[in-house]
């Protein structure tokens, strides 16, 4: 990891953030937060690298991803590495992480947190000093219709494993994950090794009472596979559009109002803060 001219070296505060057992590592490299009037930043190339090495479950701090937050006073631009060094599009729950710093940080002059990031403008609520808001988006069928209970009867349930439960396919713009609902708790050893290896994330939610789902999200961002569960269920025919995702132990709140985004409130919280120190050539 190289980071300043030859012979130099810096240390740069970081803070680790998560939403359920999803974490982020995020650095706040604005003004603002440097307190030198002038914000700092590097190449992507740059935060590539300290990407891997910060996000190293065995060397590192062991999260999904980096976010990094730069531009001066007033305009919070974000971007987002995974942790293999590769960018990537923002997901919520990275957003929601990001946000809560911003908010802590008093940048924030309404109850709105705005964001600039590589796929446009985005918004988070600040419901309270610990939980905020965001809409993930309207869900449709893979083929972009609109989802109903009728569709579901028609077909585009069918059996997640071996005739238990049911899968339906979600939708949100260019992301699809796939539910595979229960109504009892589903075998462990159900689960399959290819699983890893798919490229549409698949999530499975056991539907407690209408009202209730317990998720097991996978590799899925927490908040996407809260929205995806809902809609699922409540297309389904299997719980409220408005209910609470318990999933890593922490409880999101989904509503879907009718013919609106799915919107979902979660709760931020601080792992811990740290200095990555850098010391070789500038980058």
């Amino acid at each position: 990891m190289t980071a300043g001219k030859a012979g130099f070296s810096m240390n740069l505060p970081f803070f680790k953030v998560r939403v359920a057992t999803c974490p982020w590592i995020v650095f706040d490299r604005t003004a603002a937060a440097l307190g030198n009037g002038e914000a700092q930043d590097r190449s992507d190339d740059y935060w590539s690298d300290m990407a891997v090495g910060t996000c190293d479950r065995t060397r590192g701090a062991a999260a999904e991803g980096l976010v990094v937050i730069s531009g001066d006073e007033g305009a919070d631009s974000l971007r987002f590495w995974n942790r293999e060094g590769r960018a990537v599009e923002p997901l919520p729950g990275a957003l929601l992480c990001a946000s809560r710093l911003i908010f802590d940080a008093g940048r924030v002059g309404s109850d709105i947190v705005k964001l600039s990031t590589s796929s446009g403008d985005a918004e988070v609520l600040v419901i309270d000093s610990r939980n905020f808001g965001i809409a993930v988006g309207e869900p449709t069928r893979e083929d972009g219709l609109v989802l109903s209970a009728a569709s579901v009867a028609g077909g585009l349930g069918r059996p997640a494993r071996s005739g238990v439960g049911v899968m339906v396919p979600v939708r949100f713009g260019a992301r699809t994950v796939e539910v595979s609902l229960f109504d009892a708790p589903p075998a462990k050893a159900a689960r399959t090794r290819t699983q890893r290896s798919r490229s549409i994330p698949r999530v499975e939610a056991l539907v407690v009472s209408r009202s209730e789902l317990r998720v097991r999200r996978g590799a899925c961002d927490p908040v996407l596979a809260a929205a995806a569960a809902v809609v699922a269920a409540a297309t389904a025919d299997y719980a409220e559009r408005d209910a609470t995702v318990i999933t890593g132990g922490s409880g999101l709140i989904v509503q879907w109002p009718e013919g609106e985004p799915v919107f979902v409130a979660a709760a931020p919280e601080y792992c811990f803060s740290g200095e990555f120190w850098t010391i070789g050539a500038q980058t």
